[in-house]
């Protein structure tokens, strides 16, 4: 086979690669954080947050997701973050003002899809020899 053909096989093998596990982009959002815990207003103070995952309802073993920043949401790859397919995790988030935490907030569960097996082309060009 000519080096040619064969380096370009080699290329559309990895194209295909590559879209075969390009894996969904997933969204955590939340509400901003607007005041301190004494109901006063927080004002022009920068806030930002973090968010967490767990595959523990109580919290416990926190995996940052992400990082830190103004932005009221995260979007992540479940396969890049390590999480389980097929079980459920417990996301929360914290905000920071001036350097001083929150409290976490109250968790949110979700259940990480299964992996989906991948099925093969059925055979074609059927005939009669």
């Amino acid at each position: 086979m000519p080096r040619k053909v064969i380096i370009m096989l080699f290329a559309f093998l990895l194209a295909v690669a590559a879209t075969a596990v390009t894996a969904h982009a997933e969204t955590l959002s939340w509400n901003a954080v607007t005041t301190y815990t004494d109901g006063s207003y927080i004002g022009s103070a920068t806030v930002t947050y973090q968010a967490y995952w767990s595959t523990s309802s109580n919290l416990t073993n926190l995996r940052t997701l992400g990082s830190s920043g103004t932005s009221r949401s995260r979007t992540f790859n479940v396969d890049s973050a390590g999480m389980p397919k097929g079980s459920t995790v417990y996301f929360t988030t914290k905000a920071t003002v001036g350097g001083v935490d929150s409290a976490l907030s109250s968790s949110f569960s979700w259940n990480v899809p299964a992996a989906t097996p991948k099925v093969p082309s059925a055979p074609g060009n059927l005939r009669m020899n």
